[in-house]
């Protein structure tokens, strides 16, 4: 490796988790953290309603003696099997707010924070504080790691359990020499294969990762530690998941910055993979075209912002699978008339419009693309039946931090995720108006009380 294996990385972010403090967070960090939180709790309210949290909750959800609500059973747990149903649920959807550069931090750290602040009374601000640093915490591994190879790694798989630790410890209150501990013991538990993006497995990364932070966090408040140098030591994290062009300096060089406020995070339109959203952006840009006709369509050409094989799914085999198919999202972004959950079910995905499109949508590779989130785009090319060719090049989804949504439809995607789930829409306002403020509650129970009702419905 090219660094220095004596950089104090682990105990310097031990050190910075400990020493948190939510005076000293400026109101920018604050605002966009419950934006992210309450774009988590919708992704929650309505994936905890998909097939694979279900099978979750029915294996693992038996422990009814736990203090801990569970969204979609009235069945509650412990914290840990908690934060690992939850987090299986708010990453159902691929729908939760993504990281610059890609990480799924909602999913992997929200779940924990919620586990244990039910579980010891927590103050929504301390919840508020701990999501901040652990999204810090992880953003800052994943952006040293951004040119870096994952070697097949998922990267909530990665870094998630390094924020949901970070979190966690915030939420206990552990010291550094704790923490230092615990960021040991959560780097044991760090994996999660990119190969099952599209199967029921993917959303148990995230959810891995909110259970491991919860254990993690727990045994070091009683005694238990890891390698207090896991990150940066020859055989440890660094070394294991990344390869040369890892920036290990880079971790501690940019915690004086909030990586939630700057670079900040996109928040999603559409219910699928990162990337999908420029093409599916691009395809809905297209239909407003006048010349554009569905039935006309000969060839459909992507140029997607990231060229994968594995992005690459001419015949996926459900909509789940199409959630990571570029030929899927042109094709339900050209043929349907909005984007949404049920998009990516059976139905649609086996439908007459979708399954004639498939065959006819190929993929370029165009090199000239940026590879940052920040600055990639796509462009998608219709030829009609005439001859006639259509372009749309879409630069920023509405979601970008540079396209920013704005309040109502923020509001209105989390509303349609709560209803989703299966609340009332007074009920879903409610529930909004509530995670606005949510920093001056004395209690998570108003919250709380409202998504437990989706598991009495």
């Amino acid at each position: 490796m090219p660094y220095d294996h004596d950089l104090p990385v682990t105990r310097g972010l031990a050190a910075y988790i400990a020493e948190a403090d939510f005076k000293t967070l400026p109101p920018e960090a604050v605002e966009a953290a419950k934006v992210a939180i309450l774009d988590g709790l919708g992704c929650l309210a309505a994936g905890s309603r998909e097939p694979a949290p279900g099978i979750a909750r029915a294996a693992l959800g038996d422990d009814p003696s736990g203090p801990c609500t569970v969204i979609g059973t009235a069945v509650p747990a412990s914290p840990a099997t908690a934060a690992l149903l939850n987090g299986i649920s708010l990453h159902a959807l691929d729908f939760e707010v993504q990281g610059m550069p890609p990480a799924h931090g909602t999913s992997s750290i929200l779940p924990g924070v919620l586990a244990l602040s039910e579980r010891y009374a927590v103050a929504p601000e301390r919840a508020v504080l701990a999501f901040v640093v652990g999204w810090q915490i992880q953003q800052r591994v994943r952006t040293a790691a951004r040119d870096s190879s994952f070697r097949g790694f998922h990267p909530p798989g990665v870094v998630g359990p390094l924020g949901a630790v970070a979190a966690c410890s915030v939420i206990l209150g552990l010291s550094a020499d704790q923490v230092a501990g615990a960021i040991g013991l959560a780097a044991s538990r760090t994996g999660g294969l990119f190969a099952n993006n599209g199967s029921m497995a993917k959303p148990t990364h995230p959810g891995n990762a909110a259970r491991s932070g919860v254990e993690s966090a727990l045994l070091a408040a009683r005694g238990m530690s890891g390698n207090p140098r896991i990150l940066e030591m020859p055989g440890g994290h660094f070394e294991t998941f990344f390869d040369e062009r890892f920036r290990p300096t880079e971790v501690l060089d940019g915690l004086e910055d909030y990586a939630i406020v700057r670079p900040g995070f996109t928040i999603k339109r559409y219910p699928a993979e990162i990337y999908m959203q420029w093409v599916i952006e691009a395809c809905r840009q297209m239909r407003d075209n006048p010349k554009f006709s569905l039935d006309a369509v000969a060839e459909v050409i992507v140029e997607p912002p990231v060229y994968r094989t594995t992005l690459s799914r001419p015949k996926p085999v459900s909509g789940l699978d199409g959630k990571f198919s570029y030929e899927y999202a042109a094709a339900v972004g050209l043929s349907q008339e909005e984007v949404v959950i049920a998009t990516f079910d059976g139905d649609t995905a086996f439908s007459e419009p979708v399954q004639r499109l498939l065959p006819r949508v190929r993929l370029v590779h165009n090199r000239e693309i940026p590879q940052t989130l920040d600055a990639m785009w796509t462009r998608v090319t219709v030829k009609l039946a005439d001859g006639t060719e259509l372009i749309e090049r879409c630069d920023r989804f509405p979601g970008c931090p540079e396209r920013p949504m704005s309040r109502a439809q923020r509001h209105d995607k989390v509303r349609d995720c709560l209803v989703t789930g299966g609340l009332a829409a007074e009920e879903a306002a409610s529930l909004i108006e509530q995670v606005e403020r949510l920093e001056t509650l004395p209690s998570w129970t108003p919250v709380l009380d409202l998504l437990a009702r989706i598991g009495r419905q």
